[in-house]
């Protein structure tokens, strides 16, 4: 399916910026992977996009896990966009009592055979709790089961807990310290953790989309790279859709 296609589907939609979208589809197209883990799943409006694109090279599979108590929390839902665009057939929707640490659990149960862990997965896409001890974890744990030149995504690299909710995704915000409140914990997972890590040489920063990606390939020479996407044309656009839709006036560019 066309980029052009899902993206008129699912416009509007969040929780992906469509610079990331378009990012995470030609990524897939451009580097034929075809089974993908996506952990944290929302509305599944980046789990269309992925799918979109595996239907665009001629199949794979998604298999995307979310806790159990968010089935029904989110209008659309994952299910409900993905049979909307026909894309169902590409995605296992997983629901879990305590989220995807436990998951990650079971499939490295899974692959192991006689005390090693076989690897199954070319991307993975992790947008949960934006936690550094569930998702330092779940990296540790995700590695086990990427293959070699596989590829690890982690949205909302400078996030932060604050004042604006009580909790997310089982993290109660009062219990925290005010470091951890304050402190991006992603950005600490990528920095501290990924970046050091002797399976990982290729670290891409996308400043203005907020996405930390990690390509599984050992090297002794380590490249970062900082890349901006966003054109002028693109920030006025945004800035304009922002207002349209404070204001419900209408533009014209």
């Amino acid at each position: 399916m066309l980029f052009e296609t899902i993206h008129q589907k699912v416009k509007g939609v969040a929780y992906i910026s469509d610079l990331n979208a378009r990012y995470l589809y030609e990524l897939i197209i451009r580097e034929k992977l075809t089974n993908i883990l996506e952990l944290g799943v929302a509305h599944g409006t980046a789990t269309c996009y992925m799918a979109a694109a595996l239907d665009e090279i001629g199949g794979g599979q998604i298999t995307s896990v979310d806790l159990l108590e968010r089935e029904t929390l989110f209008d659309p839902s994952p299910e409900g966009q993905l049979a909307d665009a026909g894309l169902s057939h590409l995605v296992r929707i997983v629901r879990m009592q305590t989220g995807y640490t436990w998951f990650l659990h079971d499939e490295i149960k899974r692959l192991t055979i006689n005390d090693v862990c076989g690897s199954e997965y070319d991307l993975c896409l992790i947008d949960g709790p934006k936690n550094w001890t569930i998702d330092g974890c779940a990296f540790f744990l995700v590695d086990k089961i990427l293959k070699v030149n596989g590829w690890i995504i982690f949205d909302d690299y400078l996030w932060t807990y604050g004042p604006h909710r009580e909790a997310t995704d089982g993290i109660t915000h009062r219990n925290l310290s005010e470091e951890e409140r304050v402190t991006p914990q992603i950005r600490e997972v990528f920095e501290l953790l990924v970046k050091q890590h002797p399976h990982y040489s290729e670290f891409v920063l996308s400043r203005d989309t907020n996405w930390a990606i990690a390509r599984k390939r050992a090297s002794d020479k380590k490249t970062y790279t900082i890349e901006y996407r966003q054109t002028n044309k693109d920030v006025l656009v945004a800035a304009k859709d922002r207002v349209k839709r404070l204001l419900g006036m209408k533009f014209k560019y």
